[in-house]
């Protein structure tokens, strides 16, 4: 946890990949964006508003069955609402981690416009390294769509993460899939001997892989001549 105090100004930051807020300028006027608290401990509705807020973008960017289900106006509510309870458990523990960022775009009024939540990679006991980042979650809100905010959100993680991380790997739907080219980003090699493993160990986690997702990942800070799929197949 580190705490910066800049012209009166008191703001929170991950420990490890600190981003100082900023403000992004619209037609709609200005948007504000800033990491969470990491130090408060927020109630349930916190934690409920924020898988609320990706589930609601992500039930209309793909087009997997079990995002139709999320849905309105034929939402099945306890599907939602299961997912909804999953996520939420998983930010309890984890922003709570140093090498965490979780960065949200407001309007004037508070209401969250984006997101983006990065973290080490450890999605399991065998796909985890510490030495590679893992954009868990990249959202933006339909109004604000195509104005470049995610392309902000983006760049500002990166540049975050480089001194601290050598690799970058993400889950991307394929309706994103170009999004993320623009950043370098490539897709993962099945037919990469090297690559077979990660992959196999991936597509586990992953009901939406092949048809509808995609896994990418790029080089981030200092180039080291092993990979992180190579390093967790040595480990498994």
């Amino acid at each position: 946890m580190k705490i910066n105090n800049n012209n009166n100004n008191i703001y929170f930051s991950s420990l490890r990949c600190p981003v100082k807020p900023f403000k992004i300028k619209t037609q709609k006027g200005y948007l504000y964006c800033s990491e969470i608290d990491y130090k408060k401990d927020y109630d349930d509705d916190f934690y409920k508003n924020i898988g609320e807020f990706y589930l609601d973008i992500f039930a209309n960017t793909s087009s997997h069955p079990f995002w139709e289900k999320c849905r309105n106006p034929n939402i099945d509510k306890r599907t939602y609402r299961n997912y909804v309870d999953s996520e939420m458990e998983g930010y309890k523990k984890r922003f709570k981690n140093d090498d965490t960022t979780v960065l949200f775009v407001k309007d004037a009024k508070g209401k969250i416009i984006g997101g983006i939540y990065s973290r080490v990679l450890d999605i399991n006991y065998v796909l985890k390294d510490d030495k590679t980042l893992y954009i868990d979650s990249l959202a933006i809100t339909p109004e604000y769509q195509n104005k470049n905010i995610g392309k902000v959100l983006m760049n500002k993680i990166l540049k975050a993460s480089k001194d601290r991380f050598n690799e970058v790997f993400l889950v991307a739907y394929k309706e994103a899939e170009n999004f993320y080219k623009k950043f370098k980003f490539t897709k993962m090699n099945k037919n990469d001997p090297n690559q077979v493993f990660a992959i196999s160990e991936l597509a586990r986690e992953r009901i939406d892989y092949p048809d509808y997702a995609v896994f990418m990942q790029r080089d981030l800070g200092e180039k080291s001549s092993d990979k992180w799929y190579d390093r967790i197949k040595h480990l498994k």
